[in-house]
C-alpha cells in the first residue's frame, strides 16, 4: 500500500506540474474553460501509463458525459479515487442532487462500518436510501466481476495553486464524509522531481504575472476531522 501511495503522489505531481502545463501552453487558447476537467484527464492518462502491474486494476466509469477512474489494489483490497480538495469539501453539502454522487454511494456501501461522531462541522446535504446507493454502486462497477465485501474505499485529494501541487492528502472517510484518517502525501513526492519542476514553474509564474499585468485584457476573474473507528 505504501508503494502505491508513493506512486499516486508522484503521478499527480507530474501530471499537474508537467503534463497539464504542456497541454495548456501547446493549445494556446484564448480562454481556459476546459482546463478544470483537463486536470483529471492528464492524471488519468498518467495513471494508465504507470500502473501496469497485474496487482492493480484501473476501472473506468461514466457519469453522463464525464468519465472517472478508480484504482483497485488487489493485494490490500483497497479502492481509491482522486479528486481536488475543494471538490471533496463541496460534495457532502450539496442539497440539490437528484442522484447520489459516486463517492456517497461507495462510502455507504464499502465504508458504512466506520462509526463517526454525529456532531458535524457542516450541514449534510442531500442523502438517499440504502437501496439507491446499492443500485448506483452496481451501476458504477458494472462489468467488473469482483466481490467488494472486504474492500475499503480511500480518497486522494489535492490542492493546486500557481502551477504547483500545494497539498495532497490520503483520506479514510465515514459514510457521512467525516474523516477517520488523514495523512499528508507531500513527503512521498520524489525530491528530484520537485527540483526539476520548481525552476520550470517559476518561469511559468513569471510569464503568467506578465500577462496579467498587461492592460485592457479583461477582468480577472471542511471537512471536519473526527475521531472515528472502524469495526473489525
Amino acid at each position: 500500500m505504501e508503494k502505491l501511495k508513493e506512486t499516486i503522489a508522484n503521478v499527480i505531481a507530474e501530471a499537474l506540474e508537467q503534463d497539464f502545463l504542456d497541454c495548456k501552453y501547446k493549445l494556446n487558447l484564448d480562454s481556459h474553460n476546459c482546463l478544470g476537467s483537463m486536470k483529471s484527464d492528464v492524471i488519468n492518462t498518467k495513471l494508465k501509463e504507470v500502473l501496469t502491474s497485474e496487482n492493480y486494476i484501473i476501472h473506468k466509469f461514466k457519469r453522463y458525459a464525464w468519465e472517472g477512474r478508480f484504482i483497485l489494489d488487489l493485494d490490500s483490497k483497497s479502492l481509491i479515487s482522486i479528486t481536488s480538495i475543494p471538490n471533496l469539501n463541496r460534495i457532502p453539502i450539496d442539497k440539490n442532487r437528484k442522484v447520489p454522487h459516486y463517492m456517497q454511494s461507495i462510502l455507504n456501501c464499502l465504508n458504512n462500518d466506520i462509526e463517526a461522531n454525529k456532531q458535524m462541522s457542516f450541514e449534510l446535504g442531500k442523502t438517499f436510501d440504502s437501496d439507491v446507493y446499492e443500485k448506483d454502486f452496481k451501476d458504477i462497477f458494472y462489468g467488473l466481476n469482483m466481490d467488494f465485501e472486504e474492500y475499503t474505499y480511500y480518497v486522494v485529494a489535492y490542492d493546486y495553486k500557481f502551477n504547483k501541487v500545494s497539498e495532497m492528502n490520503w483520506y479514510l472517510l465515514g459514510n457521512e464524509f467525516n474523516i477517520a484518517k488523514k495523512e499528508s502525501m507531500m513527503s512521498l513526492i520524489n525530491p528530484d522531481f520537485l527540483d526539476l519542476t520548481s525552476s520550470e514553474n517559476e518561469s511559468d509564474d513569471k510569464l503568467t504575472n506578465k500577462e496579467d499585468a498587461k492592460p485592457n485584457k479583461g477582468i480577472k476573474l471542511g471537512l471536519k476531522e473526527k475521531n472515528l473507528k472502524k469495526h473489525g
